[in-house]
């Protein structure tokens, strides 16, 4: 029986430092892999400083991906001709009614339209609304499915607040009409399913961040751990903002022999060196961390999506302090085990108590670890994901 083929529109390289969605769309691909798909990339190259496809050859070892298409942004000819008119359009206040972030141009448009048209593709999936004006034509045969990592709108308006032309009204029509060109919507948060369920009137499958990792039976013992407190992040808005806070604000009220890792880009914006905090901007393979920690933290104030950092976490029985931000997405938040404040004192606290109380540390790391078996169990969405692809 011949292999049904998909078309992956993912523009970073997310086998290059697996972490938060990165490693959200890497786990996707390994089950679609696992359901039997044959499965094609299209990626950005120069895009963002974060992601390379350099070494995608060999970080494909396993052979995930079939045939890799690279749309070079620093290369494309038509690049600068699109600037222009960019800045135009800025000028004059022309932007076509579109308010919402464009990935797209004329020459990735091009390059979609080539690979669409010669590989009979039976399923073309994104994983952001800012790629959806690739779907222009309407005489398709395959199946456009989106999954939904965060709301788009949502997040825009967040980054765009010092543009005062800019309403959340204008953001979400645009995106509710870029959406209504996919066939199925999955997305990542349970409070974007239900969101987007009422503005769209259709229905919207919930698929958590699942795991295929088989986490050994006898991890470090916590007191044998390297690390107290461990943060990860990519550099963007959000994350800074979070980190920095933690830093300015809690970091003050935690006792001065506890050792902390920050991994991830975000790292570039410390800006003060402290004595017991080990940055390491990038890691290889994230499991080595995560079994050699004691505490997972993550502060962020504004975002949507699930956070993944916490949903890994989980999976290592690792208790997790946080904002409210940080169990935004999941499903029967207060039984998440996860210990949630806006207070920076209070966050110290909790860090503390865990470090100090091994009977509190063992209370909240079991309930953290039942939540994640019960509500991240891969083999209970993998049934309906293969519905919805064939």
């Amino acid at each position: 029986m011949k292999k049904k083929k998909i078309l992956v529109v993912y523009p970073n390289n997310f086998l290059q430092g697996r972490q938060g969605t990165n490693n959200r769309v890497f786990q996707l691909i390994s089950t679609f892999k696992e359901l039997n798909f044959e499965i094609d990339l299209l990626g950005y190259e120069n895009f963002t400083a974060d992601s390379s496809f350099e070494n995608f050859k060999s970080q494909n070892k396993d052979g995930l991906i079939n045939d890799l298409f690279i749309y070079d942004f620093k290369k494309d000819p038509k690049r600068m001709n699109y600037k222009i008119l960019n800045k135009l359009k800025k000028i004059f206040n022309r932007s076509n009614g579109e308010t919402l972030h464009d990935w797209t141009n004329e020459g990735s448009k091009e390059l979609f339209d080539e690979i669409t048209t010669k590989n009979n593709y039976d399923i073309v999936i994104l994983f952001y609304s800012y790629l959806a004006n690739f779907l222009t034509n309407k005489n398709v045969n395959y199946k456009k499915i989106y999954f939904m990592e965060d709301s788009m709108f949502l997040q825009q308006y967040s980054w765009d607040r010092s543009n005062k032309k800019i309403t959340l009204g204008k953001l979400m029509d645009e995106e509710i009409n870029r959406l209504k060109k996919f066939d199925d919507i999955f997305s990542i948060s349970y409070d974007e399913k239900n969101l987007y369920e009422k503005l769209l009137e259709k229905k919207i499958h919930f698929l958590p961040h699942l795991s295929d990792k088989t986490i050994k039976n006898e991890l470090i013992p916590v007191n044998q751990r390297k690390w107290d407190i461990f943060y990860i992040g990519f550099n963007n808005p959000f994350n800074i903002e979070g980190l920095n806070w933690f830093l300015e604000n809690v970091y003050p009220h935690l006792p001065s022999n506890l050792r902390i890792l920050l991994v991830g880009s975000v790292t570039d914006k410390i800006e003060v060196s402290y004595s017991n905090v080990d940055i390491i901007q990038f890691v290889p393979d994230l499991n080595d961390v995560l079994q050699n920690v004691k505490i997972s933290i993550c502060p962020m104030f504004r975002g949507t999506g699930m956070k993944i950092k916490v949903v890994d976490s989980m999976e290592y029985g690792l208790p997790v302090v946080c904002n409210e931000r940080g169990v935004d997405g999941l499903p029967d938040k207060t039984e998440s085990g996860c210990l949630v404040t806006e207070d920076p004192i209070e966050f110290a606290n909790y860090i503390c108590k865990l470090l100090n109380d091994q009977e509190y540390y063992a209370q909240i790391s079991n309930k953290t670890k039942h939540y994640y078996e019960k509500n991240f169990n891969k083999e209970n969405y993998k049934k309906e994901l293969e519905m919805k692809l064939t």
